[in-house]
């Protein structure tokens, strides 16, 4: 199961969350992150057909799709499709809200990118980095200041 927020968490004025939320299993975390690749991919594949085949058309399309997926799931419900199946929660790190839609589109570019580079160390240590860190933090939390509950 989760655990409490560790010593850092500082709670901002108007703390929303209470009791303090859990922090998100990591293991179920890379799941959830899969069940987005899979969505994420499949409107990729659409881009490509839509495209007919312009590659790097298709990329920048493609990270344009991905950034709005997750830009607004994460900033107006604080979940992704994946997320969801788990009931886990983005939170910003500081104030405990779903994060702005700029932090959002930024931990999706972080996220993006990790998932392009998964397959040389890099983008695994980023994504396996939330297994040893004490916030349970990912490379794409850390960078936008965010932190993954569980509810």
């Amino acid at each position: 199961m989760g655990r409490p927020y560790g010593g850092s968490f500082t709670p901002g004025p108007g703390y929303p969350m209470s009791p303090p939320s859990v922090l998100a299993s990591p293991g179920l975390r890379v799941v959830g992150g899969l069940i987005d690749v899979v969505i994420v991919g499949a409107l990729y594949g659409a881009t490509e057909g839509v495209t007919r085949g312009s590659h790097l058309v298709s990329v920048f399309v493609d990270l344009a799709v991905a950034l709005a997926y997750v830009g607004y799931f994460w900033s107006s419900r604080g979940q992704t499709i994946g997320m969801m199946v788990f009931g886990f929660r983005v939170r910003d790190r500081v104030t405990g809200n779903f994060p702005s839609l700029g932090m959002a589109v930024l931990r999706g570019l972080v996220w993006w990118l990790e998932v392009w580079f998964t397959l040389c160390l890099l983008g695994a240590l980023a994504w396996l980095w939330m297994f040893w860190d004490p916030q349970r933090q990912g490379l794409h939390d850390k960078i936008a200041g965010t932190v993954v509950t569980a509810g």
